[in-house]
């Protein structure tokens, strides 16, 4: 179900919530299934419809951000654990400063990656 993974399926899947009486693979195998046809839909109808529709995107690039602070502000609320989103802000403040805002994506996300497998590898250490 990796290949079906999106930002949408993600924040319905992430907060663990399974309807009562159904079975929570089966649930998570049919959000994963409705979402990539909402978006190969939406895809299709956009591809047709923006080359005969006049459409201004002034302003639409702000879109991505309202997603990404709503999506981190209800794992915030969620969860007790802070850790990995005080790890992706600190990770993407300092690759911000130190590559630029055209080149701070990948390095964020290797420091991302590297820290919470090395707390996840300690943590796991700990426990034995």
């Amino acid at each position: 179900m990796i290949f079906a993974l999106t930002d949408e399926t993600y924040s319905l899947l992430c907060d663990g919530q399974t309807p009562e009486n159904i079975d929570p693979q089966t649930y998570r195998f049919l959000v994963s299934l409705l979402n990539q046809i909402y978006w190969i839909l939406g895809s299709v109808a956009g591809s047709f419809l923006g080359g005969v529709l006049p459409f201004d995107t002034t302003g639409i690039d702000f879109s991505m951000t309202a997603l990404f602070v709503t999506t981190f502000v209800e794992q915030w609320t969620s969860t007790r654990d802070h850790l990995s989103a005080l790890t992706g802000v600190g990770a993407s403040v300092l690759s911000l400063k130190l590559f630029g805002p055209d080149r701070f994506l990948i390095p964020a996300m290797l420091m991302i990656t590297v820290v919470l497998l090395a707390v996840h590898w300690l943590r796991g250490r700990r426990n034995e």
